[in-house]
């Protein structure tokens, strides 16, 4: 088992290129917002925002758990 320095490392190693990704994928989606009313447009940007993050996360997990299963 992996402990919380050791994941913190990982973390912090691999922030800036999981915020680029992110960064790029959110402006592509803000351009293809339609939606007038001013809380409509902040609640669609929350939820990409957050649809981005949760995949990201899931996307390291798994790649994370890939990578170290095949080294066994």
């Amino acid at each position: 088992m992996i402990n919380d320095e050791a994941l913190d490392k990982i973390y912090r190693k691999m922030q800036p290129s999981i915020e680029e990704k992110i960064y790029k994928e959110y402006h592509s989606r803000l351009k293809q917002i339609n939606e007038n009313d001013e809380d409509e447009r902040n609640n669609i940007k929350m939820g990409i925002i957050s649809e981005l993050y949760y995949k990201q996360g899931f996307i390291d997990g798994m790649n994370f758990m890939l990578k170290n299963m095949l080294k066994k």
